[in-house]
């Protein structure tokens, strides 16, 4: 038994080695099969906001062609290997909605802006690339930064350099928070003419017969309830649109415009109501209701709407409009489980367009007594997570606005006045993480 001792001795050593040896096989291969895994040869795309086209609502994923319609909607794709990217965006025809063909983007390599590049009727795509990059991880983002009422577009194409790969879209820190912000409202919310000054040309687009400000003169990420969501890593969605009423169509129903002549569909069309919008996957198309609304439930409703009820005079009845808008006050909350709906209502010191003009120019005044009542009337009924904040015009920069619509100065005015309220009303909302979905291997999981 002596002289066998040596030889099972070797053997077991011999054996701890090829066994280590094999592990060590296995873990190569499964990182490479891990690797291969979440390389992909198409892109697979993080959604926030709303898209038309080839769309998982529950994950938030989409792929190519993929429809921009909705402001401050972003795509995000990382990739690695690549010492190039190249996107296509192609501008889509015009619908009596749109003055069409007019849209602007934001390109963000690793949260750096690369640049911002647009579509025109002279010139309806952008071929954009960035080059010299390194092979390292990177992560692109698209941001539309103008409004559905100037144009749509397709996201075409997306390619890497030979030898570069695709990978499961990694998240960004508003994602994985799960707080989730919807702001609501019409141009003062979805920051018309907020990077232009008093001297930009209203007229510079037009839809049917009524113009706005040069497309450059519009940046909705800038728009004050991005800017509330972006101070507290929230995800969010905006739907908003110039001219935009809830109870009335705005100016196609005002003495003020001439698209009264036209027919009600093209008025419709043109100045939706804001429970309409609400409703739709595609901004400027009346017909796509089929928007999965559940699939993605905010906790906050910023709700802006109402000012352009204010253009025709004399306005609705005040009991008719109230309950047109509790009515939609009750879709927010049937849909959405009773989320926060702050009812955020323009300073009257502010010369709005939207709230002031008309020919008695009482319509301010008017706007604010109607909002008034329905803050009252809501509480009577029981709608306890409806706030009122009257916004102040003290301190707000006023000067130099573009077709009379706050700059950004003013918008991250009005940002910090929300911000604060919600600090102060909701201030456990801001530190609470919610369930949401995350990379994990590649595979988007719900956490909790």
């Amino acid at each position: 038994m002596r002289s066998f001792e040596p030889c099972l001795l070797l053997t077991l050593s011999l054996s701890v080695d090829i066994m280590q040896a094999i592990i060590l096989a296995v873990a190569v291969l499964c990182l490479l099969c891990t690797s291969l895994a979440s390389a992909q040869s198409e892109p697979q795309l993080l959604l926030q906001g709303r898209f038309g086209g080839s769309v998982d609502e529950n994950a938030d994923l989409g792929t190519l062609p993929l429809m921009f319609s909705w402001p401050s909607s972003s795509v995000y794709l990382t990739f690695h290997n690549s010492s190039k990217i190249s996107a296509t965006i192609s501008a889509l025809t015009p619908t009596h909605a749109s003055a069409g063909y007019y849209t602007r983007f934001a390109f963000y390599l690793d949260q750096q802006q690369i640049s911002v590049e647009s579509t025109n009727p002279d010139n309806t795509v952008i071929y954009w690339n960035a080059t010299g990059l390194t092979l390292d991880e990177h992560n692109l983002t698209i941001t539309k930064v103008s409004e559905a009422s100037y144009g749509e577009a397709s996201l075409t194409s997306l390619t890497l350099a030979s030898g570069g790969s695709f990978l499961s879209p990694a998240a960004p820190a508003a994602l994985l928070t799960g707080r989730r912000i919807q702001i609501i409202g019409d141009s003062y919310t979805v920051g018309l003419g907020n990077v232009g000054n008093s001297a930009c040309n209203a007229m510079a687009v037009c839809r049917g017969t009524t113009c706005m400000p040069p497309l450059e003169a519009e940046d909705t990420s800038q728009s004050w309830g991005v800017v509330v969501a972006d101070q507290f890593s929230a995800d969010y969605e905006l739907i908003a649109w110039t001219g935009a009423g809830l109870v009335t169509y705005s100016y196609a129903q005002s003495a003020e415009s001439n698209d009264n002549d036209q027919p009600a569909a093209i008025q419709q069309a043109q100045y939706p109501k804001l429970n309409s919008l609400w409703e739709r996957q595609v901004a400027a198309d009346s017909t796509s209701i089929a928007y999965n609304l559940s699939s993605w439930t905010p906790q906050i409703v910023l709700m802006a709407a109402g000012p352009n009820d204010f253009h025709l005079l004399p306005a609705t009845p005040v009991d008719v409009w109230r309950n047109n808008y509790i009515e939609f006050l009750d879709m927010l909350n049937q849909e959405y489980g009773d989320p926060q709906i702050i009812l955020v209502v323009m300073p009257q010191e502010v010369p709005a367009e939207g709230a002031s003009l008309g020919p008695n120019f009482n319509d301010t005044t008017t706007y604010i007594e109607y909002m008034a009542n329905l803050y009252t009337a809501s509480q009577m009924e029981g709608l306890t997570n409806v706030h009122l904040l009257q916004l102040d015009a003290l301190g707000m920069p006023l000067a130099d606005w573009c077709d009379g619509h706050p700059n950004v100065a003013a918008d991250a005015n009005i940002a910090g006045q929300v911000s604060a309220y919600i600090n102060a009303v909701l201030p456990s909302w801001a530190n609470t993480t919610y369930p949401t979905v995350n990379r994990v291997d590649g595979a988007y999981v719900d956490t909790t």
